[in-house]
């Protein structure tokens, strides 16, 4: 109850203005907000500690209902020195004369003065597309996140950014090129930016997560499909926080937050705004308090493996390597090959055998929830093989995806399907329309999400085939696309519409050209049902921590191999 009084008597004041004014020194903008309190309360509810990683940008909400999530972020930077704090934010009344204001006066807050940074605002006036300006006396989307500054950076000076609504792209990137060498190891960029507004829950929670996939995907470009006001209340600042952290520090969004004003009331509201928390890091930032998932590419613990990982240092290397980034969430991989409690003598280089033992233990302590079998490997022994490696994985409590099945997993339908197959004769193209309207039935009401076998090895960029796969599930109503097969990692692409991993690579597989490389895929899921993504390079995990080349062991698995008989054609596939 504390809280929530604390957020409505903020929005009081956002909403009615700045009441009474406080005596400020000449010159400066006297206080907009008339009492400390509420800004104390918020700070003080928050549960964040400050991140020891590099944090270089921030976006957070201005609408001082959401003020929790305002302290929350701060407080994760909180621990770093900044000497200089950029604030985007939008130009809410229209009051600028050109496409970007900047404050050329200090201000005063309930918490303290915040000087401005005179040097650094000379340099952005420059820019004949910049102007001095006395709009933010009122400029809320500056003003509520002042005393917060105040709080946590005391002594940092600010440079206050306004951007007008009907500012174009080509006029962003004349501000960033100017902005850029602001950008020093002590300056934050704090985006100041509510998302989604004026319309029900469900239709803001359908925009939000289309602004979601463009984050995840973090292509500044991509922000030019959103729209004002139906997803967030600038593209202008949007578009330059991504192109900034990119260009100058190579630091991606990692998005902590995704939230409604609808969740903090009981009472159904016909209009409502969103709000997405981002930190900016070049280093990988956990998120806490949410539901995660990860998806994994080729995934095989045999043949070269087999003897290494049947040890319990090797085992336990692995698992260790994985949790570190997982930190246990559940995880889901492309099981290539087929589990059996025994492998024949000599199977043959390309017919892929795992024993159940160490296999099912391994998928056990990495915490695999599913396992796809959509692949081209799994009927390498037959039908009969492959059924009794389902039956292994149920009884493991892993769950099977079959190719053409969709799972319920949870937050999340997931469809499986493989374009390839070697079950009588290698076959490519497999997939029909027909196979894919399958799919079209997904229930609706989660999030829809394909996990496909597909594309050409030892490629990172899909071809025209798999383009024409993707456009046509999307048509259909799947948002998210992990492919497998090629062996190495590719990239994650987005848009608003959907989300792209053409392949993962590796994830463990006994392979090392120089190409082959992996990747982990996170999937985070807010408590209102949206989710954001990240993707993870692993590099080559067999190669870093498994290689033949890498065993002091007196009898290596390459001399077992070679005593096996498996001969010159299964090292030459291997390392080809």
């Amino acid at each position: 109850m504390r809280r929530l009084a604390t957020f409505c008597l903020l929005l009081g004041y956002l909403l009615c203005g700045c009441g009474q004014n406080a005596a400020a020194p000449a010159g400066a903008f006297p206080p907009f907000y008339p009492e400390a309190q509420p800004f104390r309360s918020a700070i003080g509810l928050t549960k964040n500690t400050p991140l020891p990683l590099r944090i270089t940008g921030l976006t957070v909400p201005h609408h001082l209902l959401a003020a929790d999530l305002i302290a929350d972020a701060f407080a994760l930077a909180s621990g770093q020195a900044y000497r200089r704090i950029i604030i985007l934010s939008p130009d809410h009344f229209e009051r600028s004369s050109t496409p970007f204001a900047v404050a050329i006066r200090n201000f005063q807050t309930v918490m303290g003065e915040v000087p401005i940074d005179a040097a650094a605002v000379d340099i952005l006036r420059e820019n004949p597309l910049v102007s001095a300006s006395n709009l933010f006396s009122h400029e809320h989307g500056v003003r509520a996140l002042l005393p917060f500054v105040a709080h946590y950076f005391p002594g940092a000076w600010v440079v206050a950014v306004a951007i007008h609504r009907d500012s174009q792209p080509s006029q962003w990137d004349s501000l960033a090129q100017t902005m850029a060498p602001l950008l020093t190891s002590d300056t934050l960029v704090l985006q100041s930016t509510d998302f989604s507004h004026y319309l029900p829950w469900p239709q803001a929670r359908r925009h939000d997560q289309e602004t979601l996939r463009v984050l995840s995907a973090g292509d500044p470009d991509a922000v030019l499909g959103l729209k004002q006001p139906q997803h967030l209340d600038s593209r202008g600042g949007q578009y330059l926080q991504l192109r900034l952290q990119k260009q100058v520090h190579q630091a991606r969004p990692t998005v902590m937050a995704s939230r409604n004003s609808q969740e903090y009331t009981a009472q159904p509201l016909e209009s409502t705004t969103s709000y997405l928390v981002q930190v900016y890091s070049p280093e990988n930032l956990l998120v806490h308090g949410v539901q995660r998932f990860f998806f994994a590419g080729d995934t095989f613990f045999g043949r070269y493996l087999a003897a290494k990982l049947a040890r319990q240092p090797w085992r336990e290397g692995l698992v260790k390597r994985v949790r570190q980034l997982t930190g246990g969430a559940p995880l889901i991989v492309n099981l290539e090959g087929v589990v059996m409690a025994q492998c024949p003598a000599d199977p043959g280089p390309l017919k892929l055998c795992m024993a159940a033992r160490p296999t099912l233990d391994i998928l056990r302590d990495l915490n695999v929830v599913a396992v796809s079998l959509a692949n081209n490997h799994t009927h390498d022994f037959g039908e009969s093989s492959y059924r009794t490696m389902q039956r292994l994985l149920i009884d493991a409590g892993i769950t099977g995806l079959e190719h053409g099945t969709v799972k319920d997993l949870g937050p999340f339908q997931l469809a499986a399907a493989t374009d390839l197959d070697n079950r009588e004769k290698p076959v490519r193209a497999l997939l029909t329309d027909a196979d894919l309207r399958r799919f079209d039935a997904m229930p609706p009401d989660k999030p829809r999400f394909a996990f496909l076998h597909w594309g050409q090895e030892f490629t990172a960029t899909p071809g025209p085939r798999e383009q024409a796969l993707a456009a046509r599930l999307n048509a259909g109503g799947v948002e998210l696309i992990i492919g497998s097969h090629p062996h190495r990692a590719g990239a994650l692409y987005g848009d608003r519409q959907l989300c792209l991993v053409y392949s993962l690579g590796n994830f463990i597989f006994d392979q090392r050209r120089p190409e082959v490389s992996g990747a982990l895929l996170e999937v985070i899921f807010f408590p209102q049902g949206t989710y954001f993504l990240r993707l993870h390079p692993l590099g080559n995990l067999y190669e870093e921590n498994f290689s033949a080349r890498q065993d002091t062991a007196p009898f290596s698995q390459v001399t077992a191999l070679r005593l096996s008989g498996w001969g010159q054609e299964s090292r030459a596939y291997l390392n080809k």
